[in-house]
């Protein structure tokens, strides 16, 4: 019995976490949004991870004793995802979410498992199956509502930037599937972030003006504090240490939040326009991922099948 309660309670305490980190990370797109009003896309990305280091610095204390420390047998894996995901995937969506709107760029993200059925398919000669392919073109039928709802003139561009974001990031996880971590994966995300954000920032300093600091208001910090310590450092550290209180199919439920709060508070906070294609497209493509994510028996238990 006193078992049955500890796994109820790790299991609740892992809920409350995920959930807490879906909020943080999906109201971060109207808060990225905004802030790029004050800083331009590189600097944008280079103080998000940046800033966010002490919190992830502070949770690898907390769980561990001691200072992040890089296993030397994870360096390769730690580099390639700083690079793809944290480097270009999200340079690309920062860049794009100044010429598109926050709610639909929060939505696009979410093609990863388009990529990755082309890159299992094309790449590693998998053959995928039924279930798999029904869904991916479900998800395929939703983001093409989304983009012909989306596509006005001059939005093509950053519309297909977003697809190649979610492209990168596809690689990314592939890529980790692989791997074996020796360290801790919280002490990797932060070397990633420090990785990511050494070369934004060099990146920043040669291609963008420096931003006017002293000139912010108390509201710019606060709007910067949000993005990088609050929705990057708290959101992934979170998402990170609630992963082994739930089993896989609970966090893939609760993490398809993430679109949907940002998407929602794009539309309250922004006043973004509310279209019917992006969100009958959105309900599909989440739709998707969810019962992609979900196991058999718990959809069987949710539908009440035999």
């Amino acid at each position: 019995m006193s078992i049955v309660l500890s796994e109820d309670k790790t299991q609740s305490t892992g809920i409350k976490m995920l959930l807490v980190a879906v909020l943080c990370l999906g109201l971060n797109w109207p808060g990225m949004k905004v802030g790029l009003e004050i800083v331009g896309p590189i600097w944008m990305v280079c103080l998000r991870f940046l800033l966010s280091l002490p919190v992830i610095a502070l949770f690898v204390l907390i769980t561990k004793k001691r200072l992040p420390r890089l296993n030397r047998r994870d360096r390769a894996v730690v580099l390639m995802v700083a690079f793809f995901q944290f480097t270009l995937s999200m340079g690309l969506i920062t860049v794009s979410l100044q010429f598109i709107p926050a709610g639909t760029a929060s939505i696009l993200i979410y093609t990863t498992p388009l990529w990755m059925l082309l890159i299992d398919t094309v790449w590693y000669r998998h053959k995928p199956p039924a279930k798999r392919l029904l869904l991916t073109g479900v998800s395929t039928i939703g983001c093409g509502m989304i983009l012909m709802a989306s596509g006005q003139p001059g939005a093509w561009l950053p519309l297909s930037g977003m697809l190649l974001a979610s492209a990168l990031w596809a690689v990314a996880i592939r890529r980790v599937s692989f791997h074996k971590w020796q360290g801790s994966v919280i002490e990797a995300v932060f070397w990633q972030f420090t990785f990511a954000g050494a070369l934004m920032l060099a990146l920043a300093f040669a291609f963008e003006p420096m931003p006017k600091f002293t000139e912010y208001h108390w509201q710019d910090w606060l709007l910067l504090t949000y993005i990088g310590p609050v929705a990057t450092g708290l959101g992934f550290g979170l998402m990170v240490a609630a992963g082994p209180k739930l089993p896989p199919d609970r966090i893939a439920l609760i993490s398809t939040l993430t679109p949907i709060v940002g998407y929602v508070s794009s539309v309250v906070i922004l006043g973004e326009t509310l279209l019917f294609s992006v969100v009958a497209g959105a309900v599909l493509m989440i739709a998707a991922l969810v019962v992609n994510g979900v196991s058999q028996k718990t959809l069987k238990k949710v539908f009440k099948l035999k």
